[in-house]
């Protein structure tokens, strides 16, 4: 993955809320950024891994998905894929300070439409 979009990822975990997030490719090559030692690189990229499979399963059996996300006892998980393969995680917490919607609708917009 080229080096704007590391370095997008490395200016999202500024937003509010985001205690860990991820980027996936097709080669599976994995990136990823943490702000708290329980959510280590490999966790996180095994994180990764899961999305892009639940994406793959989400599209071939035709479900239309651009975002999915687990809902856990103090944490969210989101995910979304581009058109081009490569998956975006984030960990975010249910509880205050966490990720509103609005920032949430930001990040993953600006994420489709990031050039590679």
């Amino acid at each position: 993955m080229k080096e704007n979009i590391h370095s997008w990822l490395t200016d999202k975990m500024k937003t509010t809320g985001i205690l860990a997030c991820g980027l996936r490719a097709p080669d599976r090559k994995t990136f990823t950024r943490s702000q708290s030692s329980q959510f280590t690189p490999v966790a996180l990229d095994h994180a990764c891994r899961c999305i892009a499979d639940a994406f793959q399963v989400l599209n071939s059996n035709r479900f239309p998905s651009e975002v999915v996300r687990w809902v856990y006892e103090q944490h969210c998980f989101y995910g979304s894929m581009r058109p081009d393969g490569i998956c975006l995680a984030i960990l975010t917490r249910r509880e205050p300070p966490n990720l509103q919607p609005a920032d949430l609708d930001q990040i993953i917009a600006e994420f489709q439409h990031m050039e590679t």
